[in-house]
């Protein structure tokens, strides 16, 4: 069976965002999948740039989590001064991020966004341009229970197939089994890289008060070299490790530089 690898295996310092009006740059709905696969540390440790490296874990095999998550974003708004203005039609979105990592040279824990595609120009342009999520337009969306992305080449990307495991529940109290160990994974700052290679930090406010989630199985295929150090792999979800979410809002927090003590 393959683990489900969270925080508890990974005890190292992180920083805690302390939300407030003014805590985020802009949000939306997100209903879709996210999905925890584990890989040999061996195959994750290439996804990094240079200036990162993977935390230290408490688990007794050489294993590491590679999060998959991808589906529809709608009611797109630009938060700014306190207020919440609508900025985007609904969008697809795919992300793929390696968490638990840290700088060379820190201790604190971060999540690294190693890939990114989206069909909304402007979704691709912002988060390259102040996040530096190496985020690239394609064609993506769902046919029957298989969510497929091709890229502006047409060529195939990847495809994740995905099935349903059991009852929706309200996700401000969900006590499906990994789903708190899921959260407390993403309310760890996120660091992407810029083209200039500059290192830049913001936060996933993942707010589940309005959710609906379900567990299920899925499985990602990566069918192209998406990013360097991959061609083709097959990465099915970890044990209780997969949930489809519905009216999750996802809010994206101001980029800044990231600290490495």
């Amino acid at each position: 069976m393959i683990p489900f690898l969270g925080r508890s295996v990974y005890p190292g310092p992180a920083l805690e965002l302390r939300p407030s009006r003014t805590s985020f740059a802009g949000q939306a709905r997100f209903h879709g999948w996210i999905v925890f696969t584990s890989w040999p540390r061996g195959d994750v440790e290439p996804l990094l740039p240079a200036e990162l490296e993977l935390a230290a874990s408490t688990a007794a095999h050489d294993m590491h989590p590679v999060v998959f998550a991808f589906g529809e974003q709608t009611e797109g708004a630009v938060i700014f001064g306190g207020l919440t203005l609508p900025s985007a039609p609904g969008y697809h979105e795919f992300g793929m991020a390696v968490p638990f990592v840290k700088l060379r040279e820190g201790r604190l824990l971060y999540v690294y966004v190693a890939r990114m595609y989206a069909t909304y120009l402007p979704a691709v342009l912002a988060g390259n341009a102040y996040y530096g999520f190496g985020k690239e337009m394609a064609t993506m969306g769902w046919r029957g229970r298989t969510f497929l992305i091709d890229g502006q080449d047409h060529r195939r990307l990847l495809h994740a197939d995905a099935e349903p495991g059991g009852s929706w529940s309200a996700g401000s109290g969900c006590t499906l089994t990994n789903f708190d160990a899921v959260r407390a994974t993403f309310a760890l700052p996120v660091v992407g890289r810029k083209v200039d290679g500059t290192l830049v930090c913001s936060y996933f406010g993942w707010d589940f008060s309005e959710a609906l989630v379900r567990s299920g199985d899925a499985c990602i295929s990566i069918d192209a070299p998406i990013v360097e150090g991959i061609t083709r792999r097959r990465c099915p979800s970890a044990a209780a490790g997969a949930f489809e979410v519905r009216d999750m809002m996802w809010k994206l927090g101001w980029p800044s530089a990231c600290r490495g003590a």
